[in-house]
């Protein structure tokens, strides 16, 4: 059986448990993959900032591949070696729309984002992240006055909302993947902008092939990777959508998924 050498794992859902903590037991089989040459890499939706907080709390120094793929950072530096964010045009058009019909939303800049009201969702997604954001009522503005492009939009919101709007979110963003990652959240990137190119990019840095990478994740946002990869897993929290297009099913997030595969299909 093949031994694979990269391996790309998902954050939430996936390589943190319900806790949002790595386990030791997933932290050691990681560190001790990567001392016998292996390459383990996180490719999250979550903002830089957010993850980069949770990884140096384990000493993470790779890659780190976030708003779900948009941006690769090397941790050890903190220097971007990839962007790929979504025109003002693209925001503008879609926050016109997202104020209209009240949809709470959020549009990334350096190391925070602008929202256009303070909700319930704003407490809770600082909670989760600990990144600030600025609350701009006239978004509009504070968008065509961005120094750079937001990398993602991320909609967080309730449910009932959110498949109400999915539909029509994708229509009007046609050169966007509008893609649900959870029950509140709806992530939009550009069209090729996804965990699938950052698996393809992560491999090239590191010398190798789509072929030989492990793709792990749980949700709609990790499809893409889950597809392209050269072996892939969702954990058995994982929505049907990942199980649908994974090879095969890892135990939970709960029960030491990634040092499942790793010690079993890892070099």
């Amino acid at each position: 059986m093949k031994k694979y050498k990269i391996l790309v794992s998902d954050f939430d859902g996936t390589l943190a448990n319900s806790n949002n903590e790595i386990s030791k037991e997933n932290l050691d089989a990681i560190n001790s993959f990567i001392s016998r040459g292996g390459v383990f890499v996180v490719c999250t939706g979550r903002a830089t900032d957010s993850i980069k907080k949770l990884l140096d709390k384990v000493g993470y120094k790779g890659l780190l591949a976030s708003f779900n793929g948009a941006v690769i950072t090397d941790m050890a530096t903190g220097k971007e070696v990839y962007r790929n964010g979504l025109s003002k045009e693209l925001a503008i058009r879609f926050f016109d729309y997202a104020v209209k019909h009240d949809v709470y939303a959020h549009y990334y800049f350096g190391n925070g984002y602008y929202y256009f009201k303070h909700t319930s969702c704003t407490d809770e997604y600082e909670k989760v992240t600990w990144v600030k954001g600025t609350h701009k009522p006239d978004i509009i503005s504070a968008i065509k006055s961005a120094s750079v492009a937001s990398p993602k939009i991320l909609i967080f919101d309730d449910k009932e909302k959110l498949d109400f709007h999915h539909a029509p979110l994708i229509d009007l963003l046609p050169e966007c993947d509008v893609v649900r990652s959870n029950d509140n959240m709806i992530d939009i990137n550009l069209i090729g902008v996804n965990k699938g190119t950052a698996c393809e990019i992560l491999a090239g840095i590191y010398g190798g092939a789509l072929s030989d990478v492990i793709a792990v994740g749980d949700a709609g946002n990790d499809v893409e990777m889950l597809k392209v990869a050269g072996l892939s897993f969702c954990m058995a929290n994982g929505e049907e959508s990942a199980k649908n297009v994974a090879d095969k099913v890892a135990p939970s997030n709960d029960d030491n998924g990634i040092k499942y595969i790793i010690e079993n299909y890892c070099i």
